[in-house]
């Protein structure tokens, strides 16, 4: 463990004399489960799973360290480094990792108020229960009324606009949403009136949903 220490210290030492990149991503040393890579002008430890700079370590050995950048994952070797066309991605962006089950669920807002999304990206629209606008004081019985088919029975929904949703930083206004009568669905649903304003992307089981400009 001494011996470890020691060399991470002396690796530090060594790598902070060096020029560091303007832009960039190097391995500095790998350790297992552990990398030290350098992006741009800095430099850290990072455990597997951990973001750094916008940069991902999925996992890390002795062979190498695989990189999650901007949506694309890599591997890169001992010193090896990717550069030039690299750039720290801006905040508008949300990587969200799979529960037990599979399912994507995220934090967000909607008016301003703190609500938990589960993604879908068969949901025509953002979608939640009765029970849950009433919870979030939207009056949507002023909304457009009409009529669905659940796997129970037709069931009367209706159409809102809602002044904002947002999750992360990405946020979004005048944004329409079903609200159906009860209880279900028991989670508010993150559809598409909202997801079809970003670009989604699979990196390893990580599902990152960027704003789109």
């Amino acid at each position: 463990m001494t011996s470890l220490r020691a060399t991470l210290v002396l690796l530090l030492l060594f790598t902070t004399a060096l020029p560091a990149q303007a832009t960039g991503v190097k391995v500095i040393a790998l350790f297992s489960n552990k990398a030290l890579l350098q992006v741009g002008e800095q430099q850290k430890i990072v455990k597997s799973g951990e973001t750094f700079e916008g940069v991902t370590l999925q996992s890390a050995s002795g062979r190498g360290a695989v990189v999650v950048i901007d949506g694309e994952m890599m591997t890169l070797g001992l010193n090896q480094s990717i550069a030039g066309n690299f750039k720290k991605p801006n905040r508008d962006k949300v990587r969200i990792l799979p529960d037990a089950q599979g399912m994507y669920f995220v934090n967000g807002k909607i008016n301003g108020k703190p609500i938990d999304f589960l993604v879908d990206t068969g949901a025509t629209n953002v979608a939640m229960s009765g029970q849950q606008a009433r919870a979030l004081k939207i009056d949507f019985k002023k909304g457009v009324r009409g009529q669905a088919q659940t796997a129970a029975a037709v069931v009367e929904v209706w159409q809102v606009t809602l002044n904002s949703v947002s999750v992360g930083d990405i946020q979004f206004s005048n944004v329409t949403a079903t609200v159906i009568a009860g209880n279900q669905p028991r989670q508010v649903l993150l559809g598409n009136s909202f997801l079809r304003h970003t670009d989604i992307q699979q990196a390893g089981s990580a599902l990152v949903i960027r704003k789109r400009y």
